[in-house]
């Protein structure tokens, strides 16, 4: 496995940059700062090797990282309603972080802006660890998180999660990578294609968090099940998706092709499949320019999409929603594949 300095954090601390490759060439950077997702280089119908990543230009840049760039999502993914909840008959308030200042958002103090230990396996596979203890962020218990990233020689990159705690806590764990299939620096992605399987939402309210609500997609915007154009979906809502698909009622079953998207510039498919019962897409809505890519130039609204295998998000607070809950000795799993490749 290739390893090398990615950059220095404020206080000396060196952060390692480790590269994943196949016999074919696919090729994935990872840094063991936030167990952050750098780059992902697949070829395109041409065979031209392509980074369908988006990230800093400024590797320093990735220690505040406001957009979530590729980073680990720990210990709840997406939003808490009202930055609160209770949990075995105590109130726990946590940190009002997201755009609104209303809820916390990808845990309050995330996973993704800290250290974690690196275990490099073999030129495939890396594993990370992270140790968080009781108290952290405002959430009960000590949790020891591992996520192992592996690439295979079917252009697969895989990340395995696991969880384990020293008394009942909650997690939610995820990864925010962006993607944009035309290449990092391409501009939007209105050239992009996605069907999403997936019959009903958690509908959300005006500050963005779950309302409680699942209503069915069909004959509604949010239909994907038989594929749109980002094209048609902004047309139809201007401001994109930002929504957790319901993909099961049930945690941990493996579900393959839950999401199929493509770009016809260069033709790059990418599949998604995972245990988690849900999945958000985002498309980027929030982008505007700041955030300077490795081009040196800044990403604008609609540059990238997310596909966030997740725990329905505020399940804390809505007992009919699939539990997050983690009780020691029965640790938490969830696996989500993305596989690249070129769309038919």
């Amino acid at each position: 496995m290739e390893v090398n300095d990615f950059f220095k954090t404020a206080d000396g601390r060196i952060a390692k940059l480790y590269r994943l490759r196949n016999k074919s060439g696919f090729e994935v950077d990872i840094t063991d700062f936030g167990g952050t997702l750098v780059s992902i280089r697949t070829p395109d119908r041409n065979g031209k090797s392509v980074d369908v990543l988006l990230g800093f230009g400024n590797p320093a840049d990735y220690v505040e990282n406001d957009p979530f760039f590729g980073a680990v999502i720990g210990r709840v993914a997406n939003r808490i309603g009202g930055g609160r909840f209770t949990f075995d008959g105590k109130e726990y308030r946590l940190a009002l972080n997201d755009s609104n200042g209303l809820n916390t958002l990808h845990g309050g103090d995330c996973w993704g802006r800290r250290f974690w230990k690196a275990e490099p396996i073999d030129d495939t596979t890396l594993a990370l660890r992270l140790h968080s203890p009781d108290g952290d962020a405002g959430f009960p218990g000590a949790v020891e998180a591992t996520l192992v990233y592996m690439v295979t020689e079917a252009n697969e990159l895989i990340l395995d999660y696991t969880a384990t705690s020293d008394r009942p806590t909650v997690v939610s764990m995820t990864n925010h990578a962006y993607f944009n299939l035309a290449g990092e620096s391409a501009g939007n992605c209105l050239d992009h294609r996605i069907q999403l399987k997936a019959d009903r939402r958690t509908e959300i309210g005006a500050d963005m968090a779950p309302t409680g609500n699942c209503p069915t997609v069909a004959g509604t915007p949010y239909d994907l099940n038989s594929g749109k154009s980002f094209r048609e979906i902004l047309e139809a809502l201007p401001n994109g998706f930002d929504d957790n698909f319901i993909l099961s009622d049930v945690d941990g079953v493996m579900k393959r092709d839950v999401v199929v998207a493509s770009a016809d510039s260069t033709g790059i498919e990418l599949r998604v499949a995972t245990s988690a019962p849900g999945i958000q897409f985002y498309m980027g809505y929030f982008l505007n320019g700041s955030a300077i890519g490795k081009n040196g130039k800044g990403y604008p609204q609609f540059s990238a999409f997310c596909l966030e295998a997740q725990r329905w998000p505020d399940a804390v607070n809505h007992p009919d929603f699939p539990s997050m809950r983690l009780e020691p000795g029965r640790p938490y799993k969830q696996t989500t594949v993305y596989q690249f490749g070129i769309a038919k």
